[in-house]
């Protein structure tokens, strides 16, 4: 890479530079499969093309086993901007309307890992035709336990996820 290029950048042959390595990584990707093709987080300069830098198989690939790998669209901006790759969330769908009583939101899958944050490159035209920051599309890719993989998706299309991070260790 020739500079700092965000998550979600799509990389051009002017973002790359071919260099001879003393010990490069087992799989880099060729300049012509790496041009046109997302990335999955944000690279520094020098830093080589491997699979799981882009968004395709190789983000799949680096989820765990017995894991699918789903978009999550997470309700509190405040938490997009937080998250990074590795992290650990655990997704709650909130109760659409109350009616008026205190219900407690529903867990929906536990232990998802941050795989990739799904950045703006420039400022999105919001429905009342103001703009949100750079950055601020609130979705990152993440691996879920493969047998949550309908109540997500299902959740998914109700609303955004509330989420919280959490340490598993």
């Amino acid at each position: 890479m020739t500079g700092t290029l965000p998550a979600g950048s799509v990389l051009t042959a002017a973002d790359m530079e071919v260099r001879q390595v003393r010990d490069p990584p087992p799989e880099t990707v060729p300049l012509a499969e790496a041009v046109g093709a997302p990335l999955a987080i944000g690279v520094s300069p020098g830093m080589p093309v491997v699979p799981t830098l882009l968004v395709g198989p190789g983000l799949a690939a680096a989820a765990p086993a017995d894991t699918v790998v789903v978009p999550i669209r997470l309700a509190d901006p405040a938490l997009a901007q937080l998250v990074r790759v590795g992290d650990l969330l655990d997704l709650y769908l909130a109760p659409v309307d109350s009616g008026g009583q205190v219900l407690e939101s529903e867990l929906i899958t536990s232990g998802a890992l941050v795989l990739s944050r799904v950045d703006a490159q420039e400022a999105d035209a919001s429905l009342f035709g103001g703009t949100a920051p750079a950055g601020a599309t609130g979705v990152v890719i993440a691996a879920v336990a493969a047998q949550d993989a309908a109540r997500v998706s299902g959740a998914s299309a109700v609303a955004p996820f509330r989420a919280v991070l959490v340490d598993r260790d």
